[in-house]
């Protein structure tokens, strides 16, 4: 009788035990790290699309724009002895550059037309740097997704053959990430 109540149980139990388990595992994947990646992968992307949105495409109008007025930021109105009309300091300059081009890429331009004096803030009177030219022809690399590099060659009367490279960052909105001329 004993063994006739064992094998019942066991035949009985078997079953319940498999489906159970069927059941517990079944949402389950078999590797905690996958199932741990996975849902990390999953909340990396809803976060991505949520904290950083997709910038907008660096238009050919962007990129004239703020080569435009990257140089008309540069080269000041100054009186008869250079001295700049429209600000005081190197700081104001830097300040009328910020939604154009990023300090880094400012700062050998500033220190090189520019000095700072107790008086005011006064330009070198000089011609300006080789700089890229909205007629011309260029080219658009996009190198990542918020980086554009624009590469054009040109040729000038001043300034003889040479190409320029920009490249764009975005950081909120597009700005002059890098400038080289060679």
């Amino acid at each position: 009788m004993r063994k006739l109540v064992q094998t019942s149980l066991i035949t009985i139990a078997t079953p319940v035990l498999i489906i159970c388990s069927i059941l517990m595992t079944e949402d389950k994947p078999a590797d905690p790290v996958t199932a741990s990646a996975k849902s990390h992968q999953t909340l990396n992307k809803e976060q991505t699309s949520k904290t950083f949105p997709q910038q907008p495409e660096l238009k050919e109008e962007k990129v004239k724009e703020l080569t435009r007025a990257f140089m008309d930021t540069l080269v000041q109105e100054a009186d008869e002895s250079y001295r700049v009309t429209n600000m005081d300091t190197k700081a104001e300059l830097f300040a009328a550059f910020e939604s154009i081009a990023v300090k880094e890429t400012v700062e050998p331009y500033v220190s090189f037309y520019f000095e700072e004096k107790p008086d005011g803030l006064y330009i070198l009177p000089t011609e300006t740097p080789p700089w890229f030219i909205a007629e011309n022809p260029y080219d658009m690399v996009q190198l990542d997704n918020d980086l554009v590099k624009v590469k054009q060659e040109n040729e000038t009367a001043l300034h003889g053959a040479y190409t320029i490279e920009i490249e764009f960052v975005y950081d909120k909105q597009w700005k002059i990430g890098n400038v080289t001329i060679s």
